[in-house]
């Protein structure tokens, strides 16, 4: 901005657009909310605030690689390209992995084809139940009994039918008696070195499994092929999340140690066992969402302050709270790249 000195008035004229646009977005703010001071002072924080998205990633290669989208992406996006932190293109390219497709892998899925991306792979093993569906979005009482992972790919391809969706009905088990970090691929077994080729060619990974070990098996996995992954559960009306960035971030075990998940169990007791307690479809969505959100973040190069961080959304007292998760020095993500 600058002030106007060929006027008596000395009136303040901006000298771009974007101040224009800053100039008449302040003003309105401050009418709309004038009885109000402090939501108004907030307002205007968080307004200005977004002008500082400009400078968080490199605007000329985000524009160019948006004009490489065809024109149909370029329409059905066109919300999200005016977005300063949004790069269409490498969400288009972006390879996702998704191990689960149940209460959080679902919302997440849904977060990420609503944004565009196109390429996914999907690892599940179980049949949709009718007690799925207050929660698990893809899915309809007419897909109870059918195997989720064909469903899911089924109503993603109707959202976007240029996606491209590789499916596996597979069951993962972790052996409480084998530990990835310490042995050679060669020494995989046949499922897990199936596993381990799908983490090795692709690019983000959701870790959405919740039974027998399976989550440390991912870890695991990323760990070794230096992946991210993005790991979360609903107890019931929080969700708790976590995104592991490769050597910089603490993984599961930093937090839980080494025998946390690490079991083998009966599954219909674990289950009998969550229905007491019970989930609240919202609080699985909202999980779900924040972490599509983190994804689309480290897929556009915007490193987000989530990063490092334990995550749990309390929806019944309205709370995001972020506890800072320090790097275990002892614990093996640490020790495995010190080799």
């Amino acid at each position: 901005m600058r002030k106007d000195n060929n006027t008596k008035t000395g009136v303040i004229t901006p000298k771009s657009e974007e101040d224009l646009r800053k100039m008449i977005t302040k003003k309105n703010i401050e009418k709309r909310y004038f009885k109000q001071s402090k939501l108004k002072e907030v307002k205007l924080k968080i307004f200005l605030r977004q002008y500082e998205y400009y400078q968080l990633i490199e605007q000329t290669i985000r524009n160019q690689n948006n004009t490489m989208l065809n024109d149909d992406d370029i329409e059905r996006w066109d919300r999200q390209i005016s977005h300063p932190l949004i790069d269409q293109k490498k969400i288009r390219d972006a390879r996702v992995v998704v191990f689960g497709v149940g209460g959080i892998g679902t919302n997440v899925l849904l977060g990420l084809i609503y944004s565009g991306v196109h390429n996914f792979i999907l690892i599940d093993h179980d049949k949709i139940e009718l007690s799925n569906l207050n929660r698990q979005t893809l899915y309809t009482p007419e897909d109870v009994g059918k195997i989720k992972v064909k469903k899911a790919k089924e109503r993603l391809l109707k959202i976007n039918p240029n996606a491209n969706i590789e499916i596996h009905n597979i069951n993962i088990n972790y052996p409480k008696e084998l530990n990835i970090l310490e042995i050679n691929e060669a020494e995989y077994l046949r499922d897990i070195d199936e596993i381990n080729k799908i983490i090795k060619t692709n690019d983000y990974i959701i870790n959405a499994l919740d039974l027998f070990g399976a989550p440390y098996l991912i870890n695991d996995l990323c760990i070794k092929n230096r992946k991210p992954f993005y790991w979360g559960v609903v107890n019931q009306t929080t969700g708790d999340l976590f995104n592991y960035y490769p050597e910089e971030t603490a993984c599961l075990r930093c937090i839980f140690g080494d025998k946390y998940l690490r079991f083998r169990t009966n599954k219909q007791s674990v289950f009998n066992s969550l229905k007491k307690t019970g989930n609240i479809g919202d609080v699985v969505i909202a999980t779900g969402s924040i972490i599509s959100q983190n994804i689309i973040n480290d897929i556009c190069g915007y490193i987000n302050s989530s990063r490092g961080h334990f995550i749990i959304v309390d929806l019944f007292n309205y709370e995001i709270i972020k506890i800072p998760v320090i790097p275990h020095k002892q614990c093996q993500c640490r020790k495995y790249f010190q080799k």
